[in-house]
């Protein structure tokens, strides 16, 4: 691996139950905006058969994924993490640290290209693999588009190629935000969408049948607060509405030549399954699979489940990029 140039020092957050999962370095790289983007980079103990991007969902963070990273590192892979702004201890577009809010969807991939060339096509080693979920999934499909020799494949947690809504519902609410934001100021989505987690409304479990590994992440947002996303702006709503729009069109999906695997858990409560399908039948080389009895986060699992995607990611790699 080559030297990693980070633009400024940056730290992990340890706590006990969750401990980092090898050698690693963090650090920051300044978006375009000059925002500060928190990066890291797991090397495994013998010389890597390719590195693996692991680019994560809407609220999470670098620390949620170390268990992850450690079973990447035990199947050889070099992996770099990539926390989005307004994530984790990186950077965000609001005034409110904890809230996020964005103005164009495009500010996402733009920081996933900048870091794909600054960090992982500088210091890692090829051939390059993503893996992502939900949130990053979209980020994910609209950067393999635009660039379709960056991944030998592409792997999909959950990915948010459309959200829980009926056709109606979304196409309402699409037109009604608009006037919401014109009345109300882009960046007030506070008065309709209030926190996340409050004393007198404490989050409820919608991503993963594992208690304990739900129990972890929930330790981590109160040893350290910095960490939470809670709540979202007007601004990052439409954004994400119009994203979703724009990439289901099978217009825009034939043009995606990265070999893409999609892992749909059986009872999702906030992405679109049938979006999952649409998307794989589109590219050009895609395939859909359905975990039984799972939740949303695949990666946060009970064992049996998350295991099974691994192992089922790893094969799709060794397939595609012949490692």
């Amino acid at each position: 691996m080559q030297k990693i140039k980070w633009d400024s020092q940056a730290e992990f957050v340890e706590m006990a139950g969750n401990p980092l999962p090898g050698i690693g370095e963090v650090g920051y790289l300044h978006a375009r905006d000059g925002k500060k983007l928190r990066n890291a980079v797991f090397m495994p103990g013998q010389k890597p058969r390719a590195t693996v991007v692991l680019m994560s969902g809407y609220s999470e963070f670098i620390e949620k994924y170390f268990e992850t990273i450690g079973d990447l590192l035990a199947r050889n892979y070099c992996v770099a993490v990539l926390e989005w702004r307004g994530h984790g201890l990186s950077d965000g577009n609001s005034k409110n640290p904890q809230r996020l809010h964005l103005t164009r969807f495009d500010q996402n991939v733009e920081d996933l290209e900048d870091r794909f060339e600054r960090l992982v096509q500088a210091s890692c080693p090829p051939p390059y693999l993503g893996l992502a979920h939900s949130m990053g999934g979209q980020i994910s499909l609209r950067a393999a588009r635009k660039h379709p020799d960056w991944f030998v494949a592409l792997a999909q947690s959950a990915p948010m190629f459309g959200l829980r809504f009926t056709p109606a519902i979304e196409r309402n609410l699409r037109l009604a935000l608009p006037w919401i934001a014109l009345f109300s100021g882009v960046d007030s989505w506070s008065r309709f969408d209030p926190p996340t987690r409050t004393a007198e409304n404490p989050s409820v479990n919608r991503v993963t049948s594992d208690e304990a590994r739900y129990n972890r992440t929930e330790a981590l947002f109160a040893f350290d607060p910095r960490l939470q996303v809670n709540g979202r702006s007007l601004g990052w709503a439409m954004t994400t509405f119009a994203t979703i729009r724009r990439t289901k069109s099978p217009r825009y999906l034939k043009r995606v030549r990265t070999p893409m695997f999609i892992g749909s858990a059986e009872k999702e409560m906030l992405v679109d399954n049938a979006m999952h399908e649409h998307v794989a039948t589109h590219v050009a080389d895609g395939r859909c699979k359905v975990y039984q009895n799972a939740m949303h986060e695949l990666m946060m699992e009970v064992d049996p489940v998350r295991r099974t995607f691994l192992d089922d990611v790893d094969a799709f790699f060794v397939e595609k990029a012949g490692i």
